[in-house]
């Protein structure tokens, strides 16, 4: 992925891009027992993109299952993934709706076959659901945004929702909500990394 260089602007103090644009922005998913988050995040954050992009002329929820059961090439499956081999997947060969294609892992906990083969030319096949809609679905290049903070705010207040990853520390599993920060007990209990997708963000001021 090559790095956005993302101009300065004027930034709002709060911004949820489900506001912005209501119909755009498409359902978390649970990911149940399988660390799929590498094709959960890619999968809803190019679908709120793609939406945005044709201003929601292709608007579908995109299938998770089928980036995490048919690339599986150098990828861990339900024990994790790489992002940038994701977002080639969907570039190159694309991905189908999540109505046509959907997600089952998190009850089986594995990434189970390939039901829709590598292909550019999957349309018409029948889909796993049953469903007639086998149409494809593929995305521009991927770029990746610096991480500065305001970078980041001011690219998903312009361009939608972004993908991100970070560390997982053992207290995350009883985060609730908030600000999260692992706590100085946990440093060392490192559990893996998780992906997300950034819909918003909201500054805090202190006082003292």
């Amino acid at each position: 992925m090559n790095e956005m260089i993302v101009k300065p602007r004027e930034l709002p103090t709060s911004f949820d891009a489900r506001q912005k644009w209501p119909n755009f922005i498409h359902p978390i998913q649970d990911q149940g027992e399988c660390a799929s988050s590498w094709a959960q995040s890619t999968a809803a954050t190019s679908a709120d993109r793609l939406a945005l992009i044709t201003d929601g002329r292709q608007n579908v929820s995109l299938s998770a299952q089928q980036i995490l059961s048919c690339n599986q090439h150098r990828q861990k499956g339900c024990e994790g993934g790489y992002l940038d081999r994701a977002w080639w997947y969907i570039r190159k060969f694309g991905v189908v709706s999540e109505e046509c294609y959907p997600y089952v892992s998190g009850i089986t906990k594995k990434p189970e076959i390939c039901e829709m083969q590598k292909s550019r030319h999957t349309e018409g096949r029948e889909c796993p659901s049953g469903h007639a809609n086998s149409r494809v679905y593929r995305t521009t290049p991927s770029y990746r945004v610096s991480s500065k903070e305001k970078d980041i705010m001011s690219e998903i207040l312009t361009n939608g929702p972004v993908q991100a990853t970070f560390l997982v520390h053992g207290d995350f599993f009883m985060y609730s909500g908030g600000v999260y920060k692992h706590l100085p007990a946990v440093e060392e209990k490192v559990e893996g990394y998780h992906s997300v997708r950034l819909l918003g963000y909201k500054f805090f001021f202190l006082s003292f």
